[in-house]
C-alpha cells in the first residue's frame, strides 16, 4: 500500500511534507484568559507550579486600585501566555445601583423590587416594600395638601413627611463580587425631598468593598507564594 504524501509548501527555505494522514501544521497562538480574581492562582496551581523553567520566566502584577491580578508566563516569548483575574461586581448586585446616585421614581423602584424578589430573604418582606413604595407618593401628596398655604412650615413639613413614610432600611441577600458567596447587606432608601425620587445607599457596602478588596488580594498573594515561592510578584 502506498503512503499518501501531501506537499504543504515552502516556508522560507524549508519544504514541509506530510505523509499519511498527519494533520496540517498549525501556528501556535498565545493563551489569553480573563476570569475571577482567583484565576491566576488556579492556573499556577494546576499548570506551572513546580516547573522551575516556566516560573523563572514568569511574573505576577498586582493592581489594587482596580482590583486585578495579572499572570504573565514566558515573558520574553513573542507568544507569552497571560491570565488575568479581576474583582468585578456581580450582576445581581449591580442591578440595584447602590451608592451610584442613580435615581428612580417610587413606582419604578417598586417594580424593580417586585421583579427581583429572589434577592430578598423573604418574598413577603419584598412585597410589603413594594406596596409601601407604590402608595408612597399618594401619601406624601395627601399629607402635604393641608400645608400648601402655610409657606413658613411647608418645606419643613415636606421633609418630615418624606422621612417618615418608608422603612429606614431593608436587607438584600446578593453576592457583591463575581465568584463570591451571597452577603446580607443593609440598604437605605434615600428620598429627594424636592422631587420625591428614590436612590439606594449603603455605608455598609462602601466599607465592605474597601476592606474586601485588600483582603482578597492579600489572600491571593499568599496563596501564590505558598505554591510558587520563586515567582516574581510586583505591585503597580
Amino acid at each position: 500500500m502506498k503512503n499518501e504524501i501531501n506537499m504543504v509548501g515552502f516556508t522560507g527555505s524549508t519544504l514541509t511534507i506530510l505523509e499519511g494522514k498527519a494533520p496540517d501544521p498549525q501556528n501556535p497562538i498565545a493563551v489569553t484568559i480573563t476570569g475571577t480574581i482567583e484565576s491566576p492562582y488556579r492556573w499556577i496551581q494546576k499548570k506551572i507550579a513546580g516547573d522551575k523553567e516556566i516560573i523563572s520566566s514568569s511574573f505576577v502584577s498586582i493592581n489594587r486600585n482596580i482590583g486585578s491580578i495579572l499572570l504573565v508566563m514566558a515573558e520574553n516569548h513573542p507568544l507569552k501566555d497571560t491570565v488575568v483575574g479581576i474583582l468585578e461586581f456581580h450582576p445581581d448586585f449591580e442591578k440595584w445601583d447602590i451608592n451610584t446616585g442613580q435615581q428612580a421614581t417610587s413606582h419604578d423602584l417598586a417594580e424593580k423590587i417586585k421583579m427581583n424578589r429572589s434577592c430578598f430573604k423573604s418574598k413577603d418582606v419584598a412585597m410589603k416594600l413594594v406596596k409601601d413604595l407604590r402608595s408612597f407618593t399618594a401619601k406624601v401628596n395627601k399629607e402635604l395638601e393641608s400645608f400648601k398655604d402655610d409657606r413658613a412650615n411647608y418645606a419643613m413639613k415636606r421633609i418630615q413627611v418624606v422621612e417618615t413614610n418608608l422603612p429606614e432600611s431593608f436587607s438584600l441577600l446578593v453576592p457583591i463580587f463575581k465568584g463570591r458567596p451571597k452577603e446580607t447587606i443593609q440598604v437605605e432608601i434615600n428620598i429627594n425631598a424636592d422631587n420625591l425620587s428614590c436612590s439606594l445607599i449603603s455605608p455598609e457596602v462602601n466599607d465592605y468593598i474597601a476592606e474586601f478588596k485588600d483582603k482578597i488580594i492579600d489572600e491571593q498573594i499568599k496563596a501564590i507564594e505558598d505554591i510558587a515561592p520563586d515567582l516574581v510578584i510586583i505591585e503597580t
